[in-house]
């Protein structure tokens, strides 16, 4: 990286939360902002979402066991033909496959038994009943229908297909690479607040005949309130894991400069806290009297700021002349365009590793395995370079003329 002078010109690194990635000491992002102290750390939104799923649900016991056994209907049925057969005669949805560290595929194996229960006790009822299937087949149909039948286990089924119908959103949106962090920040404070609203709602419902039925009875355990509680305590687990893990977007509140839905208060009221904000990260790089004076206009001018996509306003902005005109907003907007938020992205490169690189390519050296990486990673590129008729005869010359070769490439 030295020879791009990234010292002057890194305003931003995302990785995810590995030790070796994320210390504040010798973590990589440490040691990058030794040499570029304006490369400000964005742990990536997508990691602290699972981190925060994952770990909001070992905080609570009954919740934490309950996720032991999703993944059961997904493996009884991949270990057997004949078993996928009776779930395609019971007309029911593919079982998808669990990943135990991405959370967000919970959900598709949470919504899959929320939406199919009935079919799946239908399949596992003729499971048992099948003459031809083994003991332990059997065994495990039966268990798995107890669980269909068992109040707590479908109350926390659907307690999370309800949370996972909002978190499967959200996960595509932090995923997005065009998607810039003031946006991931406004859907990330949305969330908390319907958890919130969520739990609200859940208070206000009570049964007038409970409440005088357990003072009758007050010896007997109110089984309502007990699932009211477990509830709750779901909610909270996860608001607070959200509150912990992403407390640091403050941070970043000079993403609010921007803020489109915001532009009609910021006419009356300037957001002066955001622009102190930016002057203690990015003060270097701009010209504060200038960027304020450019901004009060930009927000008053509605002709400017007509698109409400930061990606389309910059280009708006390009095409019009207006980057050199107010060049200090324009300077703005490619800042907190260029801040990542996800780098989960990226990771997918990592899974072609796999194709690229195979047991029948074990001698291939860096230098190829590089290419072929580029390759992989920006087939977008070759794809539009393979429009060009010539494109193919001049990649064939290049490859016949850059070393010497035993055999003649060229026809005489």
């Amino acid at each position: 990286m030295s020879r791009y002078n990234f010292a002057e010109k890194l305003v931003a690194q995302t990785y995810d939360g590995a030790a070796v990635m994320a210390l504040a000491l010798n973590g990589l992002q440490a040691k990058v902002r030794e040499i570029a102290l304006a490369a400000t750390f964005v742990h990536c939104y997508t990691h602290r979402l699972n981190l925060v799923l994952s770990q909001g649900v070992k905080s609570v016991p009954k919740a934490r066991v309950f996720f032991v056994h999703p993944g059961g209907f997904t493996s009884f049925f991949s270990k057997s033909s004949k078993r996928v057969a009776l779930l395609e005669e019971s007309d029911c949805a593919k079982m998808h496959r669990n990943a135990p560290t991405r959370w967000n595929f919970s959900s598709r194996v949470v919504n899959t038994v929320a939406g199919n229960h009935e079919k799946l006790v239908d399949t596992f009822t003729r499971v048992v009943e099948h003459p031809s299937m083994d003991d332990e087949t059997t065994r495990l149909a039966d268990g798995l229908k107890a669980k269909l039948d068992d109040f707590e286990f479908m109350f926390l089924l659907f307690t999370f297909e309800e949370l996972f119908a909002q978190t499967d959103v959200l996960f595509n949106i932090l995923q997005h690479k065009a998607m810039d962090v003031a946006f991931c920040k406004r859907r990330i404070e949305s969330f908390m607040q319907l958890l919130v609203e969520l739990s609200k709602a859940a208070s206000l419902t009570e049964d007038p005949e409970l409440g005088h039925s357990r003072k009758r009875r007050r010896g007997e355990q109110d089984h309502r309130q007990v699932y009211k509680t477990l509830y709750h305590s779901v909610h909270d687990s996860i608001r607070a894991q959200l509150t912990q893990r992403f407390q640091q977007l403050d941070r970043l509140h000079f993403m609010e400069l921007l803020d489109f839905e915001k532009f009609e208060s910021f006419k009356t009221e300037f957001p002066t806290h955001a622009l102190s904000n930016l002057s203690e990260t990015y003060g270097n790089f701009f010209d504060e009297a200038k960027l304020k004076v450019e901004l009060q206009h930009f927000y008053s001018d509605a002709e400017i700021h007509t698109s409400r996509k930061l990606c389309d306003a910059i280009s708006f902005m390009k095409s019009n002349g207006l980057d050199e005109a107010m060049s200090e907003v324009y300077r703005l907007m490619c800042l907190i365009a260029t801040i990542g938020a996800t780098s989960a992205g990226v990771e997918r490169s990592f899974s072609c590793l796999k194709r690229i690189k195979s047991f029948t390519r074990n001698t291939m050296g860096q230098e190829r395995l590089k290419n072929l990486a580029i390759i992989s990673i920006e087939r977008r590129i070759l794809k539009s370079l393979q429009q060009d008729p010539q494109w193919y005869e001049q990649v064939i010359d290049k490859f016949a003329t850059q070393t010497s070769r035993r055999l003649d490439f060229f026809l005489k």
